[in-house]
């Protein structure tokens, strides 16, 4: 996807933490860089801005450090790139507020303004975004790609909307926001370790696996355009 591409190109896929926070523009689609370098595109009809990609190492090691929660990266991950896994729902949540937090004392974002995990009903809508199904990070049962585990989060192309590995890398924890959800916690997309390529597993919220992530939506009031 060429605005991908050029959006990597521009805030890093990498994280950056140093890349410019607000607002950019890139072949006529607009994207919001927040101050961990984590981009969000704009979900349709609404003021939630999904995450491009999953809530990656880096991201999630600032909070763990700031919040001294014991979280550290899985064994396996190389990079900080990874998405971050072994957290529990719970934890995402706490991350979600946190992030918030954080970023309305910074001014970067207004009080009305902040960051929660998806509905289901949210991330559904962004998978049938025009989602490519023949790529994608699963079980080696699929043959369908060469990584032992998780993937660098970006490493498959992207959706019309420009959102990585909706299916496939880790599990992503989400919510059936504004109903009562009882015990159960809702996982969406499928894993590294999963032959399947759009399940929903239905779990409690203080479990964690390996392969168990989650991505942010980004609650924005303002105008997007110029």
């Amino acid at each position: 996807m060429l605005l991908l591409a050029a959006v990597c190109l521009l805030a890093g896929c990498g994280g950056d933490p140093a890349a410019k926070t607000g607002f950019h523009e890139v072949n006529e689609r607009r994207f919001f860089a927040n101050s961990l370098g984590m981009q969000f595109v704009q979900l349709p009809g609404g003021d939630a801005w999904l995450g491009v990609w999953e809530t990656r190492v880096a991201d999630y090691a600032v909070f763990a450090s700031a919040t001294t929660n014991g979280w550290q990266a899985a064994w396996f991950q190389d990079t900080d790139r990874h998405p971050a896994v072994n957290v529990q729902w719970d934890d995402a949540q706490a991350f979600c507020a946190w992030l918030s937090r954080r970023e309305r004392e910074s001014g970067l974002l207004a009080d009305d303004e902040g960051y929660r995990l998806p509905t289901s009903s949210e991330w559904t809508a962004a998978l049938d975004q025009a989602e490519p199904t023949d790529s994608g990070n699963f079980g080696p049962q699929l043959g369908s790609e060469s990584f032992d585990r998780t993937s660098p989060v970006g490493s498959f192309p992207a959706n019309a909307l420009g959102l990585h590995d909706l299916r496939g890398n880790v599990w992503e924890w989400c919510t059936a926001w504004p109903s009562e959800e009882g015990v159960g916690r809702i996982l969406r997309g499928g894993g590294w370790r999963d032959a399947a390529t759009d399940r929903e597993l239905i779990v409690t919220p203080k479990v964690s696996a390996e392969d168990y992530g989650f991505r942010c939506v980004l609650i924005l009031k303002r105008p997007a355009g110029p």
